[in-house]
This record gives structure tokens, C-alpha cells and sequence, in this order.
């Protein structure tokens, strides 16, 4: 057994038990009635030979019009029911398909949620929309195929073959020999088109990724006047891919050539051999008409376990992209027996913290620092000194690589991370604003927020003046990413939404950074409304915004050099003074 089909066993199995197993009941009962249908089909043949034998003996007198009628009558009945459990399987395999491809489906919306950083990067955004809207459709359709056409199909030709062969020994055997002749066609072109279609998945995956960045970045693309020639790429590339998959279609439309000529030749020795033996008295007019039958019935479901090839390859390829996303490392996961968070005092203590990422840079050394309830305190340093790994080690986007961070003396191992990221406000500089309502993205942390509580929040956030301006309020769709809106907007939405979650801990990273003066003073304003008797956390390169925090922590590669007030830290941290003499100059307060 080759190692590549060994894979793709291990990879149907594992699909098998994970996306089908919970629906088997139902599975099942829709197969035995597809083999049912396969049955009554392969029947079909030899009731026709019956009824048309009786008529050829009704002029000798062998037979009663009565039994000719009663033969008639079972054969329509036999067609009826193919045709009623025919439509049944049809719907009963779609209700199976598609509770496969929603499985499927969210599974990887599930896995998507909590995905490390570093490999979310790595697969890419393209890739995981192409793992949800392509790869899901196709293993689920591969499935139901496989499930309701193969196993039939095989049912129909064992009965087809037997049936052929209690009519004439000769005659099956000839056409027997010519069934293979489309598989051996499929087997030949099999590796070359699984490495197609592998070549095809992984384009398709980088071309989505590339899609998504292009139309995030728009506004880069039309400050630089790319959009022809961004245009021109994506559309290069789209006729490459055309050209290859037209390339596979030829492969595969060999295999239906080779199919419909065996199909063919074997009509035509069914008609030489048979018409003799007619002719001779050895054979009756029904068990040729029968044998036709069964020439288009035999080769027309061998032809449809060819053509499940194709799909059973981009399936295989298909289930790889999704155990792919599957696969991947999760972001700190809970550990077994991890408890929930009781209410957050706002005592944290970082002991003796460090972190190295996986490419090795080490992000943290020995970080050793006590926050008491309540307290504000900031933290500033060189860009890469490990500002905002602090921030993610204390929402557990990382977890430490030595030593640990604690929330009122609880490891934050030991907690359920989701209950002590619901007592977190986080307000970064990146605001990230849904397609959805003003009020809707206010409440996107506490979803169950009445109308006033989310007005209430705006108002402390200095946003309900500007909102009450928009066209529908806080109706008013804020469009994509919250592009409608200003940056300072955005921010004091994003405020509004820490505010209605009332949180225990604040964690600001560049929250005004990116905002001109009137707006930052908006902001700032806002901020300080929020920080009142929470435990807060400010990262910043911009100086001016973190004058009055209770204390600053000055962090340069990754180690704690100054921990303290402004004042105390002009005097005694070189790094802090060469900071804020760089940045603010002589001139301004903090200087002083």
C-alpha cells in the first residue's frame, strides 16, 4: 500500500468519524434505501424479458392474457417505487450532505476563533476563507456521492452481472471484459491529476489571501495608482489556473471517451452475438431486449464510479486544506480543570515573566512587577522592547515561557481565560468596528445592553454628541470596518464599548496614537473617565498621554530598567530621559 493512499485513507477515516459518525442513523437508513433502488433498478431488465417472452408465446396459446396483465403490472410497480425512493434518497441525501458540510463548516468557524497569532499569519486569511467556502462544500459533496452512487452502484452491477449471467454465460463474459476499460483509463492519469489538483488548492488558497489583502489595502493600491496593474496580476494568474484546470478536464474527459466506446462495442457484441442466437432459437427476443438493458445500465453506473474519482481526489485535497486549519495551534489554551474567574479585584503581578517566540526572539526577560488595585500605570519604551507582549501574556494571547502571571494571587493558567477576558476592557489603536449599527458595535461585549445603558456608555465616552449628528443615530450603519467614521469616532465608540462592559482591568495599546490633537484630547477626556477605580494598563509611544499615570515602567529589551514617576525617572532612568528629550523636547512640561 502506497504512503500517499494510506494517507488518504487515514484522512476519509478521520472525516468519517468526526463529521458523519453523529448522523450515522440517518446515513444508514438512506443507504439501505439507495441499495433498495439499486436493486428494483437491476430488476428491471429481467421483468421486461419476462413480460415480453409471455408475449411471444401469447399467439401459441403458452400463455393467459391474465398473467401477461399481471406481469405488466409488477414491472410498473417496480418502477414506481424505484422512482418514489429514487426522489426520497435524493432528498434524504441532500438533508445528510448537508448536515456534513455544517459540521464541517463549523468546526472550522470554531477553530478559526481561537487560533494562534503566529499560525493564523501563517495560513493567512485567504486560506481560511477557502477552507470555510470551497474545501466544506467539496468533502461534504464527496461524501454523499461516495455514499449514495458508489455503494448502489456496486449493489446494481453485482445484480446486473448475475442477471447477464442466468441469461447467457458467453455473452456476460464479453461484456465484463470491456467494463474495466474506463477505470484502467481514470488509474493511469490518477497521480498526475491528484498532483493537479494539490497545485490547484494551493493556488487557490494564495490567490485569496492575496484578494483579501488587495481590497483591504484599496487605498494604498489607488494612492500609487495600482489598480490596473493589481488588476492585470489577479487577472494573469485567474487564466493560468483556467488553463491548467481545462488541462485536467482533458485528462478526465479521456476516461468518458473510454467509457462511451466500451459501452458502445459492448451494445454492438450484444447485438452480433445475441441476434444469432435469436436466430438460432437459442436465445428469446426478451433476454436481448434484457441484455440491452443492462449493457446501458452496467456502463452507465461504472461510468459514475469513474467520474466520483475526480471528485474523491478534490475531496482528499479538500479534507487535508481543513484538518490543516484544524491542526493548527490553538492560542493558550485552557488547561484541564481550569476554574472560572471570580470577580477581578485588579491585583496583577508579573513574577519574574519571560517569553520567547518560536522563531526564538525572546520578547521578555525576567519581568518581575506588582500592580495594586485601582492603580494606572504605563508603560513606554523602544519600539520591539515587549510593551505589547505584556498585554497579550495578561489576556493569555501568550502564555509565558518561564514564570507567571498572575490576577489577585490566581495563576492565570489555573483560570478559564474567556471568564477573565469578559472583566477585561481592551481599547487598542487598530479599532476594529463591524458592518453593523453604531449601537450594535457599542454593545458587541454585552449584546443583552438596553438602549439607554449603551447611551449611557456613549455619553461617558464623549461619543454621544457625534452620534446624535449621524443620519440615523445610533441606528446609523457605520460600514465596513467603521470606514463612515473618523478616527477619533472610531476610538470613542471602541471607549463606549469598554465603558458598557464595565471591566475590572483596562487595557489601553496606542489608544490615541494615530488621532490629530482635537480629537486625542477627545479621547484622553474619555480615558480618564474610564481609568477611574480600575486596575489600567497603558502602553504608548507618545509621552504626553501617559503624564499622569500613578507610575511608569520603562522596558527595553524585553527587561524591566525603570519603574516609577516622571520626576523620579528623569533623574534616574538614562533611557526614560533620552525618551522624552527625543520626543518632546526642552520645551515641553514633561521635560521640565
Amino acid at each position: 500500500m502506497s504512503d500517499s493512499f494510506r494517507t488518504t485513507l487515514g484522512v476519509a477515516r478521520r472525516a468519517v468519524v468526526l463529521f458523519v459518525r453523529p448522523n450515522m442513523r440517518h446515513v444508514l437508513l438512506t443507504l439501505g434505501l439507495s441499495v433498495a433502488v439499486a436493486t428494483a433498478s437491476a430488476a428491471e431488465p429481467l421483468l421486461l424479458k419476462h413480460v415480453v417472452d409471455r408475449l411471444a408465446r401469447l399467439g401459441a396459446g403458452d400463455q393467459s392474457m391474465h398473467e401477461i396483465m399481471a406481469g405488466v403490472a409488477i414491472f410498473a410497480l417496480v418502477i414506481t417505487a424505484r422512482i418514489l425512493g429514487a426522489a426520497w434518497v435524493t432528498t434524504s441525501a441532500w438533508a445528510v450532505r448537508l448536515d456534513v458540510e455544517y459540521r464541517l463548516r463549523s468546526r472550522v468557524a470554531g477553530k478559526m476563533s481561537v487560533l494562534s497569532s503566529r499560525r493564523q499569519s501563517e495560513i493567512g486569511t485567504g486560506a481560511l476563507r477557502y477552507a470555510i467556502d470551497s474545501s466544506a462544500p467539496q468533502a461534504a459533496t464527496a461524501f454523499t456521492d461516495v455514499a449514495y452512487k458508489l455503494v448502489p452502484t456496486l449493489v446494481y452491477v453485482v445484480i446486473a452481472a448475475w442477471g447477464m449471467a442466468r441469461l447467457d454465460r458467453d455473452i456476460t463474459i464479453a461484456v465484463l471484459c470491456l467494463l474495466p476499460v474506463p477505470a484502467v483509463v481514470a488509474f493511469l492519469s490518477a497521480k498526475r491529476q491528484r498532483r493537479r489538483e494539490l497545485m490547484h488548492n494551493a493556488f487557490w488558497k494564495r490567490l485569496w489571501s492575496g484578494y483579501t489583502e488587495r481590497l483591504t489595502g484599496m487605498g494604498t493600491v489607488r494612492a500609487f495608482a495600482q489598480e490596473r496593474d493589481e488588476e492585470q496580476r489577479l487577472l494573469r494568474r485567474i487564466r493560468w489556473a483556467f488553463a491548467s484546470i481545462q488541462r485536467g478536464v482533458r485528462v478526465d474527459a479521456r476516461t468518458t471517451v473510454a467509457a462511451g466506446l466500451s459501452e458502445a462495442t459492448a451494445r454492438v457484441v450484444v447485438l452480433c452475438l445475441g441476434g444469432y442466437l435469436v436466430v438460432r432459437g437459442e436465445l428469446t427476443i426478451g433476454s436481448l431486449l434484457a441484455f440491452l438493458g443492462y449493457v446501458g445500465g452496467v456502463f452507465v453506473p461504472v461510468q459514475q464510479i469513474v467520474d466520483l474519482y475526480p471528485t474523491l481526489r478534490k475531496a482528499n485535497v479538500a479534507l487535508e486544506t481543513v484538518f490543516e486549519v484544524l491542526d493548527a495551534d490553538e492560542e493558550s489554551p485552557d488547561l484541564d480543570g481550569a476554574l472560572p474567574c471570580a470577580p477581578i479585584r485588579g491585583r496583577i503581578r508579573f513574577e519574574d515573566v519571560s517569553f520567547e517566540y518560536r522563531s526564538g526572539r525572546r520578547a521578555l526577560n525576567g519581568f518581575d512587577v506588582t500592580v495594586a488595585p485601582g492603580e494606572t500605570v504605563a508603560v513606554v519604551g523602544p519600539s520591539g522592547s515587549g510593551k505589547s507582549t505584556l498585554l497579550q501574556l495578561l489576556q493569555r494571547v501568550h502564555t509565558p515561557t518561564s514564570g507567571r502571571v498572575l490576577i489577585d494571587d490566581q495563576d492565570l493558567r489555573t483560570l478559564q481565560i474567556t471568564s477573565v477576558r469578559r472583566q477585561y476592557g481592551v481599547v487598542l489603536q487598530d479599532v476594529v468596528l463591524f458592518n453593523d449599527t453604531v449601537a450594535a458595535n457599542i454593545a458587541y461585549g454585552r449584546p443583552t445592553a438596553s438602549r439607554d445603558e449603551i447611551a449611557t456608555a456613549a455619553r461617558a465616552a464623549n461619543a454621544d454628541g457625534f452620534i446624535m449628528e449621524l443620519e440615523h443615530g445610533y441606528d446609523t450603519m457605520v460600514g465596513e470596518a467603521g470606514r463612515s467614521l473618523s478616527g477619533g469616532q472610531r476610538q470613542r465608540i471602541a471607549i463606549a464599548r469598554a465603558f458598557l462592559v464595565d471591566p475590572a482591568v483596562l487595557l489601553l495599546d496606542e489608544a490615541t496614537a494615530a488621532l490629530d490633537t482635537e480629537s486625542e484630547e477627545a479621547v484622553q477626556d474619555a480615558l480618564r473617565s474610564l481609568r477611574r477605580g480600575r486596575t489600567t494598563f497603558i502602553v504608548a509611544h507618545r509621552l504626553n498621554t501617559v503624564r499622569d499615570a500613578d507610575r511608569i515602567l520603562v522596558v527595553s529589551e524585553g527587561r524591566l530598567i525603570g519603574n516609577g514617576s516622571h520626576q523620579c525617572l528623569m533623574a534616574t532612568c538614562p533611557t526614560y530621559a533620552s525618551l522624552v528629550r527625543h520626543q518632546l523636547g526642552t520645551e515641553v512640561g514633561l521635560v521640565a
